[in-house]
């Protein structure tokens, strides 16, 4: 089901193509270097990754639910919802523009859509990995309720092929 998300500050909405330039401007972000596909280099590769986020949405059932988090009617970031693995089981993830980290927005628009993945879409589980150094995403997991999992892990960036240690954070439905 495709529908919004508010939160006190916050709106939640799926991706829309005319969104493109607005996500390019924190997905080409090359301070974010330790998301496994962001920074994207071109405005090329944000419309595909546009373009795949709205064919996703047109599905009856996404696998991707990705969103843009809007604070006064601009977008300051995106958040995504992705089913992983078992039905009920679903992957959060989250950037902000890098001028707008700091504030809390990352911690309200994940528990909005956590809440909405119990609530909405029946999970059981919703997870989130992170870079073992990035340590605001980390602090969000557990603003929002996650306990750590797992801190052996290991990614591999494909865009640099530089690896670091990873962590999975998780929490049941309540």
């Amino acid at each position: 089901m495709k529908s919004s998300i508010s939160t006190e500050r916050l709106t939640i909405r799926p991706i829309e193509n005319d969104d493109c330039e607005a996500i390019h401007r924190y997905a080409g972000d090359p301070s974010i270097d330790m998301m496994m596909f962001f920074p994207n280099e071109t405005i090329e590769e944000t419309k595909k990754f546009v373009e795949f986020a709205v064919s996703e949405w047109a599905k009856d059932e996404p696998e991707d639910r990705e969103y843009v988090v809007l604070l006064n009617g601009e977008i300051i970031g995106g958040v995504n919802l992705e089913k992983f693995g078992d039905e009920r089981v679903f992957e959060i993830g989250w950037t902000i523009r890098n001028d707008m980290r700091g504030n809390g927005y990352a911690t309200e628009a994940a528990k909005a859509l956590m809440d909405h993945a119990f609530e909405e879409l029946n999970a059981e589980v919703v997870q989130a990995h992170c870079d073992s150094r990035n340590r605001a995403s980390e602090k969000v997991m557990r603003k929002i309720g996650m306990t750590l999992v797992d801190d052996t892990g290991t990614r591999c960036y494909p865009k640099t092929g530089v690896s670091s240690g990873e962590c999975l954070y998780a929490i049941k439905k309540p």
